[in-house]
């Protein structure tokens, strides 16, 4: 049967009103730059979908072993059990770097010695990063000293990989500089730019009333990891995260026009580091943004 003139127009009205609500929902989800992929799924099961040799840096802060709640079991290995796993998931990885390719991996001093030897063979140590967390005197244990770093490791691929240390530079306050100032070092750029910020990192943890502060519970500072997308990876150039977490290398990444790739298996993670990727977005107002799908849908 052919509907009438006004059946019809009272379908299209319906039809009107149901799909409304629908395109208000898809105009206020978050969005990310073109280039930024925020993937919910297990980097170890998705991984053979990235290419080999497609990535100029990997940022890794993977679980540590300690036995941290981060919606699932995935901190609950430890000891030799976690060793093993950690050296599964850097098989596939390292393969993914670029020849000029570096990689960061944040671990804890329990692990270090057997996540660094293992790495000495596959990769060139450049450095020991240690990460002072500030952490303030509060007793605190009393049958050793209180553990208040991080270690964080530095490989490359080979003795020729990019690294740029200007955009890192810590600038001399003016007495300093002037205090250093003489005929001798007059125009020098250690001197007009500021000066390498060593391999001891004094950067307060995110406290609860932080404003960078969001709903993980080992976020890292974006000083931090900003500091090493700047050094190791070009303008342009593209990261990987493998455990993506809260989305601060995303965030890096967006604010410094580097390209993204991050694996996050908690989707209530992935959600938060859209939130933040987007909210870092309208700071780069010459990024192309890409409208957000379903986290789980992207490839």
């Amino acid at each position: 049967m052919v509907p009438s003139e006004e059946q019809a127009g009272q379908a299209k009205a319906e039809a009107g009103m149901s799909e409304a609500p629908v395109a208000a929902l898809s105009g206020a989800l978050p969005t990310v730059p073109a280039g930024i992929q925020l993937l919910n799924r297990d980097f170890l099961t998705d991984v053979a979908n990235l290419p080999d040799g497609s990535v100029d840096l990997i940022l890794a802060d993977p679980p540590y072993g300690l036995g941290k709640d981060y919606g699932n079991d995935s901190d609950m290995r430890s000891g030799e059990d976690f060793v093993a796993w950690t050296r599964s998931w850097l098989e596939l990885a390292i393969p993914k770097l670029k020849p000029s390719g570096s990689l960061y991996i944040f671990c804890t001093w329990q692990y270090a010695p057997e996540i660094f030897s293992f790495l000495k063979t596959r990769l060139t140590m450049v450095n020991e990063i240690i990460w002072d967390r500030r952490v303030p005197s509060m007793g605190g244990t009393t049958r050793r000293f209180t553990s208040v770093h991080d270690n964080i490791g530095f490989f490359a691929v080979s003795k020729d990989y990019y690294f740029d240390l200007d955009p890192v530079r810590i600038p001399y306050d003016a007495v300093t500089k002037k205090a250093r100032s003489r005929k001798l070092f007059e125009g020098s750029k250690w001197l007009e730019l500021g000066y390498n910020p060593k391999d001891v990192w004094s950067v307060s943890r995110l406290h609860r009333q932080h404003s960078e502060r969001v709903d993980h519970p080992t976020q890292k500072p974006l000083e931090i990891v900003e500091r090493m997308v700047l050094a190791s990876c070009p303008p342009g150039g593209r990261v990987l995260d493998p455990f993506m977490g809260s989305g601060t290398t995303a965030v890096a990444c967006a604010r410094q026009k580097r390209e993204f790739v991050g694996y996050e298996i908690n989707e209530s993670y992935c959600a938060i580091a859209r939130e933040r990727v987007s909210a870092a977005a309208q700071f780069a107002p010459n990024a192309s943004v890409a409208s957000a799908g379903p986290v789980a849908a992207e490839t």
